[in-house]
C-alpha cells in the first residue's frame, strides 16, 4: 500500500479541510509542536482503511467544535496497490453510524471512479482487508513504528516475547487448533467415562439372571390360579345378570304403562277443557248476531263519510304539490336580487377608492424624487468609506498575524515554563525511584528464599495425593471382589451337600463344600483387611494433605507478592532510565530555548504601532454603519414607492376600462326589477293553478272528524261477518269432541287393568333375586384386575429376561466402542501436544527467528558502524538439573562483550529496539502476503546523542530504497531538515494545517 493523497475534515485536531499530497514525497519528516496533529495523520490513514485509530471511541475522532455544530468528520484517502489506485472515504457524525465507501480509479487524472462499496459497512471493511491482505493489527505492527512501542519486544520477559512474536507471526492460530483438540479430547474422555459407567450397569444387570428366572416362574403360577377363580365367578355372574335383565325389562314395562296411563288421563282432561272453550265461543258469536241490524246501519254511514274525506284529501295533495314547485323559484329570485345589491355596493366602494388613489399618486411622485436625491448623496459617502475600510482590513490582518505569532511564542514559553516545573518534580521522583529500587531488590531476595522452602512442601503434597489417588481407585475394586466372594459363599450354602458345585461343576460333598467356603472366607478376610488398611491410611493422608495445603496457601500470596515486586522493580528501573533521559534532554535543549523565548517576548514595539494604526482607521469607519443603515432605508422606501405607484396605475386603468360600465348595468337591473324574468313567469303560472284547485282546509278538517266518529264501524261489521260463518262450524266441532271424550274414557279403564297385572309380575321376579349383582360384579372386577396384574408381572419378568440378551449385545458393542475411544483419545493427546507451545508454534517461531536476527543485525550494523549485534537464544541451561528449557532471550554484544539490555545507554537501547522492530515489521508484512511498501516512524529521537541521531538518519536513508514512502515524525529541531522533504503541522484557531516542503 502506497499513500497517494490524504484529505482530512473535522478529524481530531483538523477542522477546516486539510490536504496532504504524497505523490512528490519519498522520504519525508513530519514536524510540529506537541499536540499540533502530527500523529493524527497516521490515525487518519488507519481510520480510513479500517475504521480504527488510537481513539477510544468512534465519536472521539470527530473534532470537538465540529461535534458541537453537528458537523461530519471525513477522511478521503487515495492509495496505490499493485499499480492500481483506490479511494476510500469514511465519514462519522457524533452519535451517528459510521459510513464508508470504496472506489477504484478508472481514470485518476480525469476523476473517473468505479464503486466497490458493498451493501453493509462490515462487508466493505472486509473487502478492504482482503485487498490489503492485512487487518488493522497486522498493518499497524508492520508499517508503523508507533510512539512508545519501540521497546515493546525488547523489555518483555522471555515468555512475553514468545507471546508477542506468536501474535505477530500469526502462530496463535495453532493455539486455537490445540484448544479444539483439547476440547475434543475432553469430550471423548467424558464419553469414555460414560461408557464405562454403562458397561458397569450392564454387568450388574446380567448378574441378576437367575433371580429373574425364579420371578418369572412365580408370576406364571399366580396368573394360572387367578385365571381359574375368575372363570368360576364369571359363570355365576352371567346367571345373575340374566335375572337382573328380566327384572329390568319388567320394570321398564311397568314404567311405560304408567307413562301411557298418564298420557291418556291428560288427553281426557284436554278434551274436556277444549269442549268447554268451544261452548263459550259459540255463546259469544250468538250475542254478536243478535245486534246485526245496528252494525250494518253504522257500517253504511262510515262508507259515506270515508268517500267525502278522500275527495278533500285528493285536492289537498294537488295544492301541496304546486306549493312545493313554487318555493325553489321564489328562493332563486330572492337570491338574485340580493347578489345584484351586493355587487352594486362593491362597485360603488371601488369608485370611491379609485378617486382616493388619484390624489395619492401625486403625493408619491413628489416623494420619489426626494428619495432619489438622498440615495445619490449616501452612495458617494459610502464609496469613500469603502476605501478607508480596505486600508483598515489590511492593517488588522497584519496586526492579527503579529499577535498570533506572539501568542504562539507565549504558549510555547508557557509550555516550557511548565516543563521546567515538571523537571524539578522529576528530580524528586528520580530520588524516590532509586530508593524504591533498593528496597524492592532486598524484598525480592527474601521472597525468593521463602518460595524455595515451599517447593519441598509442594513435592511432598504431590506424593501424598498420588498415593491417595491410587488407594481410592483400589477401594471399589476391593469392595466388588468381596461382594463377589460373598455371593459365591451364599451359592455354596444354598446348594447343600448334593448335586454339583455351582462354582467348579464337581460333585458337591460336605467336605468339598466346607473346604471351598473356608478358602473363600480366607480370601475375603485378606481383601477386607486390605480394604480397611486403605481406609485408615486414606484418613491419615487426608489429615496430612490438609496440613500441607494449609502451609501452601501462603505460596500463592508469596508468588503474587514476588510478581508484584518484580513488576515494581522493572517499573522503577524503567522510570529511572526515562527520568534521567528527560532531565538530560531538558538541560541540553529546553532550558536554553526557554531563555531565548523570554527575551523575544519582552519587545512589543511592533505590536503597539500596528494597534494604534488599526484604532485610528476604526474611528474613521465609525459613521459607516449609520450611513449604510440610512442607505438601506432609502432604498427600501424607493422600492415601496415604485411598487405602490404601479399598483395605483393598475387599479385606475382597470376601473376606467370595466368598472364604470359594470356599475351602470347593475343599477339599471335593480331599478327595473329585471331579475330572472323566466323564473318570475313560471311562478305566476303556478300560483294561478293553485287557485283553480279549489282546496278549503276547513272543509277538509270537517270531513276528517265525521269519518273518525264512525271509526269502529268497520271492525264491528267484520266481527258480525265472522260470527255468521263460525256458528255452524262450532256446533259440528262440539259434537266431534263429545264422541272423542267417550272413547278415551274407555281406553283409560283398560290401561289401568294392564298396569296392575304388570306390577304383580315384577314383584314375583324381584323376590327370586337373592345374590346382589353389584357385589358379585365387584368381586369379578377385582379378580380381573388381579389377573391383569399377574399377566403384567409375567410380561415384565419375560421382558427382564429378554433385556439381558440385548444387554449382552450392547456389552459387546460397548467394548468395541471403548477400544475406538481409547485410540482416539491417544491420537487427540498427540495432536494437542503437537499444536501446543512446544510443538508447531515453537517450530514456526524458531524458523522465523534466524531471518529476524539477520535482518535486525544488518540494520544494526548500519546504525552502530558494525559495533553492535543481537542474538536470539531459544534454549537455556536449568540450574536444578542437567537439562535445558525453552526460552526467548536477547543477547546484545558490542566491542566490550555481551551485556544485559539495561546496561546500555538510552541511545544504544533505542537503536537495538529500532533494528529489531523494523525486522519484525519486515517479517510480518512478508508472512501476511503483502510487500512492506510504506514505513511510518512515530518515535522520539530525544534519547540519541548527535552522533546517534546522525546514525539513525543514515540508517533511514540507507533503507529508504526498500520502501515507496518513508515518513518520520520527530520533535527534535535539528532533524526537521535532515530529510529530503518536510511536512510541517501548524496548530491554528481554525484547526491544524499542513504545509509541505518538497
Amino acid at each position: 500500500m502506497i499513500p497517494v493523497k490524504l484529505q482530512l475534515t473535522n478529524f481530531l485536531s483538523y477542522q477546516n479541510t486539510a490536504v496532504l499530497d504524497f505523490q512528490s514525497l519519498h522520504l519525508a519528516g513530519i514536524a510540529g509542536l506537541n499536540g499540533a496533529g502530527k500523529s493524527s495523520i497516521i490515525d487518519a490513514m488507519t481510520w480510513a482503511l479500517f475504521g480504527k485509530s488510537r481513539s477510544k471511541s468512534d465519536d472521539d475522532v470527530v473534532n470537538r467544535r465540529a461535534a458541537k455544530n453537528d458537523d461530519t468528520a471525513e477522511i478521503i484517502f487515495d492509495f496505490e496497490l499493485d499499480n492500481q489506485i483506490y479511494r476510500i472515504m469514511r465519514r462519522k457524525r457524533a452519535r451517528r453510524a459510521m459510513k464508508v465507501e470504496l472506489q477504484v480509479a478508472v481514470d485518476y487524472e480525469a476523476g473517473e471512479w468505479k464503486t466497490l462499496t458493498r451493501a453493509k459497512r462490515r462487508e466493505t471493511d472486509t473487502a478492504v482487508e482482503e485487498l490489503l491482505r492485512m487487518n488493522y493489527d497486522t498493518f499497524t505492527n508492520a508499517s508503523f513504528l508507533l510512539q512508545g512501542q519501540a521497546d515493546e519486544f525488547t523489555t518483555k520477559t522471555a515468555g512475553q516475547r514468545k507471546e508477542i512474536l506468536a501474535d505477530l507471526l500469526g502462530v496463535n492460530d495453532w493455539e486455537k487448533y490445540r484448544e479444539t483438540a483439547a476440547n475434543r479430547r475432553k469430550s471423548e474422555e467424558n464419553s469414555l467415562n460414560l461408557l464405562d459407567g454403562q458397561m458397569g450397569e450392564i454387568e450388574r444387570e446380567l448378574a441378576e439372571e437367575p433371580a429373574r428366572k425364579t420371578a418369572l416362574e412365580a408370576a406364571q403360577g399366580e396368573r394360572d390360579r387367578v385365571s381359574r377363580e375368575l372363570k368360576t365367578q364369571e359363570t355365576l355372574l352371567n346367571q345373575v345378570r340374566q335375572t337382573a335383565e328380566l327384572i329390568k325389562q319388567q320394570t321398564e314395562a311397568v314404567r311405560q304403562l304408567n307413562v301411557t296411563l298418564a298420557r291418556t288421563r291428560r288427553q281426557v282432561q284436554e278434551l274436556e277443557t277444549t269442549r268447554d272453550e268451544k261452548q263459550k265461543e259459540l255463546a259469544r258469536y250468538e250475542a254478536i248476531l243478535a245486534e246485526g241490524e245496528t252494525i250494518q246501519a253504522n257500517y253504511a254511514a262510515w262508507q259515506q263519510a270515508e268517500a267525502t274525506f278522500q275527495s278533500w284529501q285528493n285536492k289537498a295533495d294537488a295544492f301541496h304539490r304546486l306549493q312545493n314547485q313554487m318555493h325553489p323559484l321564489e328562493n332563486k329570485i330572492t337570491e338574485a336580487r340580493s347578489r345584484l345589491r351586493q355587487q352594486a355596493s362593491h362597485l360603488q366602494a371601488e369608485r370611491e377608492r379609485v378617486g382616493q388613489m388619484r390624489g395619492e399618486r401625486e403625493t408619491l411622485t413628489a416623494e420619489q424624487k426626494s428619495v432619489q436625491s438622498d440615495l445619490e448623496s449616501l452612495e458617494k459617502a459610502l464609496a469613500a468609506l469603502a476605501e478607508t475600510e480596505a486600508t483598515y482590513e489590511a492593517a488588522r490582518q497584519a496586526l492579527q498575524s503579529l499577535t498570533l505569532e506572539r501568542n504562539q511564542v507565549a504558549r510555547e514559553l508557557k509550555q516550557l515554563e511548565t516543563e521546567a516545573g515538571n523537571i524539578e518534580k522529576l528530580r524528586i521522583d528520580l530520588k524516590k525511584q532509586e530508593a524504591l529500587q533498593t528496597s524492592t531488590e532486598q524484598k525480592l531476595a527474601e521472597l525468593t528464599q521463602e518460595l524455595a522452602e515451599l517447593t519441598a512442601v509442594q513435592e511432598q503434597l504431590a506424593a501424598l495425593k498420588n498415593e491417595a489417588s491410587g488407594r481410592e481407585a483400589e477401594q471399589p475394586l476391593l469392595r466388588e471382589q468381596m461382594t463377589r466372594i460373598q455371593t459365591r459363599i451364599d451359592q455354596l450354602k444354598e446348594a447343600g451337600d448334593e448335586g454339583e458345585c455351582p462354582l467348579c461343576g464337581q460333585a458337591l460333598s460336605q467336605a468339598h463344600q466346607e473346604s471351598v467356603i473356608a478358602e473363600l472366607q480366607e480370601e475375603g478376610r485378606t481383601l477386607g483387611d486390605h480394604f480397611r488398611t486403605n481406609k485408615s491410611r486414606l484418613l491419615a493422608i487426608s489429615t496430612e494433605i490438609a496440613d500441607l495445603e494449609k502451609q501452601l496457601k501462603e505460596k500463592g500470596k508469596l508468588e503474587r507478592a514476588q510478581k508484584q515486586h518484580q513488576q515494581t522493580l522493572a517499573t522503577a528501573v524503567a522510570q529511572i532510565s526515562e527520568l534521567s533521559r528527560r532531565i538530560a534532554s531538558w538541560e541540553a535543549e529546553g532550558a536554553p530555548h526557554l531563555a531565548a523565548l523570554t527575551v523575544q517576548l519582552e519587545d512589543d514595539t511592533a505590536v503597539v504601532t500596528h494597534q494604534k494604526q488599526v484604532n485610528d482607521l476604526a474611528a474613521a469607519l465609525a459613521p459607516k454603519k449609520e450611513k449604510t443603515a440610512a442607505h438601506q432605508q432609502k432604498q427600501k422606501r424607493f422600492a415601496q414607492i415604485e411598487a405602490r405607484l404601479a399598483e395605483i396605475e393598475k387599479a385606475i386603468t382597470r376601473w376606467e376600462s370595466t368598472g364604470e360600465s359594470e356599475l351602470s348595468t347593475v343599477n339599471h337591473s335593480l331599478s327595473t326589477d329585471s331579475v330572472l324574468p323566466e323564473a318570475q313567469t313560471s311562478l305566476l303560472a303556478l300560483q294561478q293553478q293553485a287557485i283553480e284547485v279549489g282546496y278549503v282546509a276547513e272543509a277538509h278538517e270537517a270531513a276528517r272528524q265525521a269519518r273518525d266518529t264512525l271509526k269502529k264501524a268497520p271492525e264491528r261489521h267484520k266481527q258480525w261477518e265472522q260470527a255468521n260463518t263460525a256458528v255452524d262450524a262450532l256446533n259440528s266441532t262440539l259434537e266431534t269432541l263429545n264422541k272423542q271424550l267417550a272413547h278415551q274414557q274407555e281406553t283409560l279403564t283398560e290401561q289401568e287393568t294392564q298396569l296392575a297385572t304388570a306390577e304383580k309380575q315384577l314383584n314375583t321376579l324381584t323376590s327370586s333375586q337373592t345374590i346382589p349383582l353389584n357385589k358379585l360384579e365387584d368381586e369379578v372386577h377385582t379378580l380381573r384386575e388381579a389377573h391383569q396384574e399377574a399377566e403384567r408381572r409375567v410380561g415384565r419378568a419375560q421382558q427382564d429376561l429378554f433385556v439381558l440378551d440385548n444387554q449382552r449385545q450392547r456389552r459387546t458393542q460397548f467394548q468395541t466402542e471403548r477400544r475406538e475411544l481409547t485410540e482416539r483419545i491417544q491420537q487427540l493427546k498427540m495432536l494437542e501436544e503437537a499444536c501446543g507451545r512446544n510443538g508447531v508454534q515453537a517450530l514456526l517461531i524458531e524458523r522465523a527467528l534466524p531471518e529476524i536476527e539477520d535482518y535486525a543485525n544488518t540494520l544494526l550494523e548500519r546504525l552502530t558502524g558494525g559495533r553492535m549485534r543481537v542474538e536470539f537464544v531459544t534454549e537455556k541451561q536449568l540450574k536444578s538439573r542437567h537439562d535445558t528449557a525453552e526460552t526467548l532471550d536477547i543477547r546484545i554484544a558490542d566491542e566490550a562483550g555481551v551485556r544485559p539490555y539495561e546496561n546500555y545507554s538510552g541511545g544504544e537501547q533505542f537503536r537495538v529496539n529500532f533494528a529489531i522492530r523494523l525486522a519484525l515489521s519486515h517479517i510480518l508484512a512478508k508472512r501476511a502476503g503483502a510487500r512492506l511498501q510504506t514505513l511510518v516512524i512515530d518515535e522520539g529521537f530525544g534519547s540519541q546523542d548527535p552522533e546517534g541521531r546522525q546514525k539513525l538518519v543514515e540508517a533511514i536513508n540507507t533503507i529508504q530504497d526498500d520502501f515507496a514512502r518513508v515518513l518520520v515524525i520527530t520533535h527534535v529541531e535539528e532533524l526537521k531538515d535532515a530529510f529530503p522533504s518536510r511536512i510541517d503541522i501548524v496548530k491554528t484557531p481554525q484547526g491544524s494545517q499542513i504545509q509541505v516542503t518538497a
